[in-house]
């Protein structure tokens, strides 16, 4: 390839990642519209939350992008019984509060992660059979509801990092973990067994909610 074609491949490749920032941005804006107008008076109510995942079901390429995959995956593991408990909507309620005092105008792409914690990318999960154990604060909800949302797929949550661990899953709001002694020896425990011949595989929030069933449960 001569110079002029790697010019113009580059200045494509820029102009794809321009593209899809400033989609991103507009769709960030309006989850955050749309996160700020059910939240407004501090309740949810069952009808607020089935307005929201008929949004998002008719937003597709919102629900199906960080953060917009978090908060649908959320909302679906809220209605997936049919019964919308007390606790659930208190959970949702925190996630979207997150999200709306987390100056979602201004998230990028993906989450930030603690620098230092070797987050990997993977396309191998398989929730059913697999165990996971949670750590860091995630925009999805509590880490004893990101257990349950486990559970009801047919994982296996774990309390600990074990060399028998499947998958370590670091919270997407864990830009200032590092501070919190309790996750950095999680992420240290995981990255000594990996050396020791582990399969422990570390990952941020976003790949876990990504492989979520919304239909499951």
């Amino acid at each position: 390839m001569g110079n002029a074609d790697s010019q113009d491949a580059r200045s494509d490749t820029r102009t794809t990642k321009a593209t899809d920032a400033g989609l991103l941005g507009r769709s960030c804006e309006a989850l955050w519209g749309i996160c700020s107008g059910v939240m407004a008076d501090q309740e949810l109510s069952d009808e607020e939350i089935r307005f929201l995942d008929q949004w998002l079901r008719d937003n597709r390429e919102i629900a199906a992008t960080w953060p917009g995959n978090v908060v649908y995956a959320r909302v679906q593991d809220v209605l997936a019984d049919g019964v919308i408990t007390e606790d659930e909507r208190n959970h949702l309620k925190e996630t979207l509060t997150g999200l709306i005092d987390g100056t979602l105008r201004d998230t990028p792409a993906r989450p930030e992660t603690p620098a230092a914690a070797p987050v990997e990318e993977t396309n191998a999960i398989e929730i059913p059979g697999r165990s996971f154990c949670f750590t860091g604060t995630f925009l999805f909800g509590t880490q004893a509801a990101c257990e349950r949302a486990v559970t009801r797929r047919g994982g296996k949550p774990l309390p600990e990092v074990q060399p028998e661990l499947d998958y370590l899953v670091v919270g997407a709001m864990a830009s200032e973990a590092w501070a919190d002694m309790d996750f950095a020896r999680n992420v240290q425990q995981a990255m000594d067994y990996q050396k020791d011949g582990s399969d422990i595989a570390i990952i941020g929030e976003e790949i876990w909610t990504r492989h979520l069933r919304p239909d499951a449960g």
